[in-house]
């Protein structure tokens, strides 16, 4: 199939590796993998009358299935529940603009966060139909995999299969695992052990045997289709695919070649060797933090003051961060500035266009430039514009 991208027909297909028309002032480092595949000028054939596209047309179509993520990081002065009713507002909304899913962060004890997103989707459930919900991530070694097995099978029950469980080790959330009576340094193991009574729960197998089976109810086969790694990685890359699971990428400080398309080949030349005869489809699903104003500069003065405070942490967790002045820092783990801007950088982005069946973009620079763009990720019309302006370009087809 073929989409049209401002008057040029661009063929796209699943993993793909096509060449692309440079974008603007990318600072990416050269690959030699590019994002856009131009077809060669089609043999004219006697015309016929056109048709409809079908679903399955368009979903063959579309480059990727298109979602957003969101922090849940409220605006200066609302209460929880506030934030909480306006992620639920702008969901609905989302979903009318045809995104077809949602991903939230967990994270424990922090101000404006979410630490029990099932909980919060047991709400969304209620005002939706069809956009998926899912977790980015779930921190696996703070939880009782029974238990989430369980509120995850009954949700998936109330939503009509729509839930995405997204998991990780929780490198990013070390002082948690204190006060749940964990030490940092057992995540991996932890992670690891938890996986696998998720797994054979989803796969319907009893935890005790025959004699005096105990399985997961209401049971959900499907979820172990919805199940997602988030990893450090490459080589617990390669484990998310012999697992059968999906792959997500994005944490704002991997470098999108160095580490993300590492993750990348390292997943799908692994789902190749050992899942391609089981017909099932390798997941790949790209987090990218993206802001549309009116120039570059206007955005790097706006968060600037922001963006040192919160640096401390980033330099901390990803040490060569720190060298990097606010325009370096910016050009490195976001894309922004004017909607032509952000459309060079995705489509020179060497882990996205072309890798990925999923995109999740935020509209939100949080938290890339620290409390700069607080709540701006659950800006409606942000979503609009992205929607409408920008996935479009990129190859999105909107389903009917």
């Amino acid at each position: 199939m073929t989409a049209t991208l401002a008057g040029v027909a661009v063929g796209v297909v699943a993993f793909a590796t096509p060449s692309v028309a440079p974008g603007t002032g990318t600072d990416f480092e050269e690959s030699s993998v590019s994002q856009t595949a131009v077809s060669q000028t089609p043999t004219l054939t006697e015309p016929t009358e056109p048709t409809e596209p079908t679903a399955q047309d368009e979903a063959e179509t579309s480059a990727f299935r298109l979602g957003f993520f969101t922090q849940v990081h409220g605006r200066e002065g609302q209460s929880a529940r506030e934030t909480y009713a306006e992620l639920i507002d702008t969901v609905v909304a989302a979903e009318e603009l045809g995104y077809q899913s949602v991903w939230v962060g967990q994270h424990h004890f922090g101000k404006d966060r979410l630490a029990s997103p099932l909980v919060l989707f047991a709400a969304l459930a209620e005002r939706t139909s069809t956009i998926e919900l899912g977790t980015a991530v779930t921190v696996l070694p703070l939880e009782d995999p029974v238990r989430l097995a369980e509120d995850a099978a009954t949700l998936h029950a109330l939503a009509g299969d729509r839930i995405n469980l997204g998991i990780g080790a929780g490198g990013g959330d070390g002082d948690s695992f204190i006060a749940f009576g964990h030490d940092l340094e057992d995540r991996r193991r932890l992670f690891d052990e938890k996986l696998a009574v998720l797994h054979a729960l989803f796969d319907g197998e009893s935890l005790t045997g025959d004699d005096e089976p105990r399985r997961l109810y209401p049971p959900a086969p499907g979820l172990r289709d919805r199940l997602w790694h988030s990893v450090g990685t490459p080589e617990r890359a390669a484990a998310a695919a012999r697992s059968g699971d999906g792959l997500l990428i994005g944490t704002f400080a991997d470098h999108a070649l160095h580490d993300q398309r590492a993750k990348i080949d390292a997943y799908r030349a692994e789902w190749e060797r050992t899942r391609s005869q089981t017909g099932r489809q390798a997941r790949i699903g790209a987090l990218r933090f993206t802001y549309v104003g009116e120039s570059r500069e206007t955005i790097e003065q706006q968060v600037a003051d922001e963006l040192a405070a919160f640096r401390e942490f980033a330099d901390s967790y990803k040490p060569d961060l720190a060298p990097l002045d606010t325009h370096q820092y910016l050009r490195r783990v976001t894309r922004y500035g004017t909607v032509t801007d952000v459309l060079g950088d995705l489509r020179d982005d060497p882990a996205l266009l072309g890798q990925v069946t999923h995109f999740l973009p935020t509209v939100g620079l949080y938290p890339a430039a620290g409390d700069g763009t607080p709540g701006a990720d659950l800006d409606i019309r942000r979503l609009e514009q992205f929607a409408v302006e920008i996935a479009p370009a990129l190859g999105w087809v909107r389903q009917q």
